[in-house]
């Protein structure tokens, strides 16, 4: 039985999902593929050999849908590349998980047609190693495959060989596949086993890239996936809101939150797989360690409200749960420390009203869910656990803390309380006025409160948040508990005797300036006790109020580190009201959120060591809720938290984010994780994380495990979305089933920790003399020694830009990256190829000008010799198609000019050159006459000019067939129609083009004068009345009357001759009226006047 498994993730962002899965070439194709799939326009062809991956170029696809169809560009592009295995048998694939409905291929020839084809979800190829199998499965968006290997068997065999590519980058977190429309980008693996976390990256060798694993346990399994760890929902179809989460030492997570109704999906044989009733009950998950199964679900609580607000995992798995109940029937066991609700006032808290006041209550569950170990109450006869005072956030009203001890420890909580009657014991104070911080020790099966105690001032105070000084349990057992530290951080209020009260307080002074603020409270103290079956004694040994702002709040300590664990803690807090900055560390001073280091001095308190604030700086409120804190082993500090509605102040914008941000733009409705390096002068990340919808967190804690991974609760999706990123595709559940919010849990390891050698050579062959540089992206190093493989080397904590080399040849290089902070190295290795000289060349074009079809043979020759160069990789780009043979014939498209561009890859000397050059075919015959041929002309004469495109040298005129020579312009004066010709003449193709138009030219003349006076005496001399015109009247008339409007006179002749005569009667002299009216072609003419007649 295979035991080992590797994960690995390769989407191809096309926004479809794979249609038909893996469907089996049962010879309906014909390629040598076994099975095929599809990607939207994307193909995986798995062959005997290889994976081999068709991507077509994003830009021809437009994933805009109209209705449900996809649309493409006129012309597709498409980079195909394989992953071949190195050393690898023969690949027989077999498919599992056969889809139901067979597939039917009746297209293409008829021999090819094919019925009842199969099709798999998932495809395995077994031994492709010895004692190792390639399963590939159907993922959202692209496919997934996994090494599945037997026990012992040794991963690093696996040698994958990507071919066809541009380039291929092992960076930071990251594998780049550079194809030609981009990149490709598969994440860093992590890998874990059944009870501990083995290390796991990619390892990039000459040729190829395997893996490099950490120790592990040869018996177990191992889970490789990529860093994205998972993000799931509940699932709930009930409402379900998101508080708090926690991990085990197994990797497994666990979220918890509230629930209103019973379709929160709960686990057989959980601890309570029933609704308790009233407005909402706790709801617990607990999912797998890749987030694909929901190990049990429960609720929990009683008939009034439930809520968690703390959890935490002891070296068992078993679950401990901080939270507060209304419910007088919540589910406590039998022999617990107090079975009653003690009940209180009733109370309002974040929009939630408690009917019958509020108690804490501890649980502790079993690792498999199935047993309530122990269950108590823990309060008074007032309001416990609710934080109704103080608060910059929402949330804040539900802050509380549980930790517990390694190897049988006890458990210890955080919180506040009204009540004057909270359990304590011993030395305890008692209440101080209104609300109190309380803290308190109980036996893991919650029978025994252990210690109790209140902890504040006569104004308002609280308990946020513990730190046990050796929570991993190296020097810590039930037999042997005497001087574990503890750290405690919260708030006290305005105090108007200057005194604070805690139990069981060395010999220090409590007293501290008088305030009419909120100050930040920190407590140090540890047990002596020497056995858990007895009440433990505690020492309150030290005490800081931080008092120089307006108003602060410490809502999380860690302790700094495993070798200090007794002196030197971080606390995360937020203020509002000018906390000084520390100059040169990373921080926005002015900004609200902060983090401080204090480390505990002889006379009973803390001495201030460094403070950061950061933040937006741009405004005084909060930005970010707090939700949890680490600094782990190599003193990086990790933060997270989130903003926006409904928090009432503040938001997510203008916060800083790192060039390696997970997502560097937010809604102001996001989650925000920060990690600062140990001096606090760099972030080592800082990203938002989340969707368009209001991610939040109710209140409560969520947690980093020590290898700096986050394990986050979220109340996601609200408004019955699933926009929250999820992942993988095969998470428990990528959907939220509720009308409204979804508790999720998310699980991303921010890959700070341990140094990481990303160094290659760019490029990694080159020809004398040329040399190379060191492309890196390590991370987590400050010193570097370079092994050069020629005798030399270097050592500094900088890397060198390259080296030079005397000779060709392959030289091996090393680069050894210390990290000197956490003591932790890496190797990378690879090889220098040094070449001789580069022979240099140039594109040939073999063609003729005139030839109408546009042939041309195009190579790529020497510039020493003339001779065809054919051993490098080309790439000929003309006119939208590609070639890449060294030489070619083919036609172009279109006449005129096409630009070729060609990239030369010399793989010898690693030269990349790129020539762009342009051929020019005769164009298509231009001719044009240009003329200002208007009818009805006026003036004297019309002018024609040429119009030619450069393929002519020379044109000439023929006017009605006679050549008019080469004048420009041409002119004619006459009324006409005229066939007019431009021949084009090209004389380096020998050929001529003729253009005739006819056209029909018009002078228009003077149209008529008509004379004013005759004498028809008879001496000859102006007898007669006529009129002049070189028209050619279409129509004429022309009308004379005497003075009374008798016609006289009337002709539609424009040539006549009139003699004064009337009805056979010479006219009497005196004054007559004309008429005059004519119409050409150029519109109708008209004219009145008087015509005198005398003797």
């Amino acid at each position: 039985m295979r035991s080992i498994l590797f994960s690995l993730a390769f989407l191809i962002s096309c926004g479809i999902h794979a249609q038909q899965g893996f469907v089996h070439n049962s010879g309906q194709w014909n390629d040598p593929s076994a099975f095929r799939m599809q990607i939207g326009p994307n193909s995986l062809f798995l062959t005997s050999d290889s994976l081999v991956l068709s991507v077509m170029d994003p830009a021809d696809f437009n994933d805009e849908h109209i209705g449900d169809h996809h649309h493409y560009s006129d012309t597709l592009h498409y980079h195909i590349f394989s992953m071949a295995f190195d050393g690898a048998r023969e690949m027989q694939w077999a498919g599992e998980l056969a889809y139901e409905a067979p597939l039917n291929y009746f297209v293409g020839p008829r021999e090819r047609w094919r019925s009842n084809v199969r099709s798999y979800s998932k495809v395995r190829a077994q031994d492709v190693y010895p004692g190792i199998d390639l399963v590939v499965y159907d993922a959202a968006g692209g496919f997934k495959f996994d090494w599945e290997l037997d026990p012992g068997v040794d991963p690093e065999q696996i040698h994958i060989h990507y071919g066809g590519l541009f380039g291929l980058e092992v960076l930071e977190k990251q594998l780049h596949l550079q194809t030609r429309f981009g990149s490709l980008v598969e994440d860093m693996p992590y890998a874990y086993q059944e009870d501990s976390e083995v290390r796991a990256r990619y390892d990039q060798e000459e040729g190829y890239v395997g893996y490099k694993i950490g120790r592990r346990k040869k018996d177990q399994s191992l889970i490789i996936d990529p860093i994205y760890i998972f993000s799931t929902y509940t699932g709930s179809s009930s409402d379900n809101f998101g508080y708090t989460a926690t991990f085990d030492d197994n990797g497994n997570a666990f979220g918890g939150g509230i629930v209103w109704g019973t379709g929160y999906p709960t686990t057989l044989g959980a601890v309570d797989t029933v609704f308790n009733g009233g407005l909402f009950d706790v709801a617990l998950s607990k999912f797998s360690s890749d987030g694909t199964q929901l190990l049990w679900s429960s609720f929990l609580g009683g008939s009034n409200l439930d809520q968690p607000y703390s959890l935490d995992c002891d070296e068992n798995g078993d679950l401990y749960i901080l939270g507060s109940t209304g419910s007088d029937d919540f589910g406590v066991t039998a022999t617990a420390y107090d079975t009653s609700f003690a009940a209180g006032q009733q109370v309002t808290a974040e929009y939630y009203t408690f009917t019958q006041g509020t108690d804490l209550f501890v649980a502790h569950i079993s690792a498999n869910g199935t047993q309530l170990v122990g269950s108590t109450y823990l309060g008074g006869a007032g309001n416990d656990g609710i934080n109704t005072n103080l608060g910059f956030n929402y949330g804040d009203s539900y802050r509380g803390d549980i930790e517990v001890g390694r190897n049988g420890g006890y458990v210890y909580i955080a919180s506040s309380t009204l009540s004057s009657s909270y359990p304590t014991l011993d030395s305890a104070t008692t209440h101080q006025g209104n609300q109190d911080g309380v803290f308190s020790i109980l036996s893991r099966n919650m029978t025994q409160l252990l210690a109790s105690t209140y902890a504040g001032t006569s104004g308002d105070d609280a308990l946020y948040s513990i730190a046990l000084s050796d929570k991993k349990g190296l020097n810590y057992s039930a037999s042997n508990m005497k001087y574990s530290p503890f750290f405690i951080a919260g708030s006290v209020g305005a105090s108007t005797d200057s005194s604070f009260e805690m139990g069981w307080v060395n010999t220090f002074n409590t007293a501290f300036p008088t305030s009419s603020d909120q100050n930040a409270l920190l407590l140090s103290g540890y047990i002596t006790s020497s056995a858990a079956s007895v009440a433990a004694s505690i020492v309150i040994d030290a005490l800081d109020v931080q008092t120089d702002t307006g108003y602060n709040q410490h809502f999380f300590v860690e302790v700094n580190s495993e070798t200090d664990t007794n002196t030197i803690v971080t606390v995360m807090g937020q203020h509002k009201g000018g906390l000084a900055h520390d100059g040169g560390l990373w921080g926005q001073p002015g900004s609200a959120q902060y983090f401080q280091e204090f480390k505990r001095n002889t006379n009973y308190g803390f001495d201030l060591r460094r403070t950061a604030v950061w933040g937006d700086s741009s405004n005084a409120t909060v930005d970010v809720s707090p939700t949890a804190l680490l600094v782990d082993d190599c003193g990086n500090t990790y933060f997270s938290g989130w903003g926006g509605s409904p928090n009432p102040e503040g938001n997510t914008n203008n916060m800083i984010t790192t060039p390696n941000a997970i997502q560097s733009t937010t809604d102001g409705r996001d989650l925000y994780f920060l990690v600062l390096g140990p001096d606090w002068k760099d972030a080592r990340m800082a990203t938002y994380f989340g969707g368009p919808s209001r991610e939040h967190v109710d209140g409560g804690t969520s947690r980093f495990d020590r290898n700096g991974r986050i394990f986050q609760a979220v109340c996601a999706g609200c408004g019955g979305v699933s926009t929250y990123p999820s992942f993988p595709s095969s998470a428990y559940s990528t959907t939220n089933n509720s009308t409204n919010c979804n508790l999720a849990v998310t699980v991303i390891d921010l890959d700070i920790q341990n140094a990481r050698v990303r160094t290659y050579p760019n490029p990694p062959a080159f020809c004398l003399p040329n040399s190379f540089i060191l492309q890196d992206s390590s991370t987590n190093v400050q010193e570097f020694t370079v092994y050069w493989g020629d005798g030399n080397s270097n050592m500094g904590s900088n890397l060198p830009n390259g080296h030079v080399y005397a000779s060709p040849g392959i030289y091996p290089v090393q680069v050894i990256g210390h990290d000197t902070i956490c003591d932790t190295w890496d190797t990378a290795t690879f090889n220098v190829q040094v070449n001789p000289p580069y022979d240099s060349a140039f594109t040939h074009f073999d063609y003729d000008y005139c030839d109408p079809q546009r042939s041309v043979i195009i190579s790529l020759r020497s510039i020493l010799d003339s001779s065809l160069i054919t051993d490098r990789i080309l790439n000929w780009s003309i006119a939208g198609a590609n070639f890449s043979a060294a030489q070619f014939q083919t036609n172009m498209p279109t006449a005129g000019y096409t630009p070729i561009i060609l990239t030369s890859l010399d793989t010898v000397c690693n030269v990349t050159e790129e020539f762009v050059d342009t051929i020019f075919f005769r164009l298509p015959p231009y001719l044009n006459i240009i003329s200002d041929v208007e009818d009805c002309e006026t003036q004297e004469f019309v002018e024609f000019s040429p119009a030619y495109n450069g393929v002519y040298q020379g044109f000439e005129w023929l006017v009605d067939d006679q050549n008019q020579g080469a004048a420009n312009p041409l002119t004619i004066g006459t009324t006409g129609i005229y066939e007019i010709s431009l021949v084009g003449y090209d004389s380096i193709c020998n050929t001529t083009d003729t253009l005739t138009e006819t056209f029909d030219i018009y002078f228009a003349g003077e149209p008529f004068m008509v004379p004013n006076i005759i004498t028809p005496n008879g001496d000859n001399i102006n007898d007669r009345w006529t009129m002049n015109t070189d028209e050619n009247w279409e129509r004429f008339h022309a009308i004379l009357f005497n003075r009374w409007g008798l016609k006289v006179f009337e002709t539609t002749a424009p040539t006549f001759d009139w003699g004064a005569d009337y009805d056979g009667k010479t006219l009497t002299p005196g004054v007559y009226f004309y008429q005059v009216e004519a119409e050409n072609r150029c519109g109708v003419v008209t004219e009145e006047g008087t015509l005198h007649i005398t003797y």
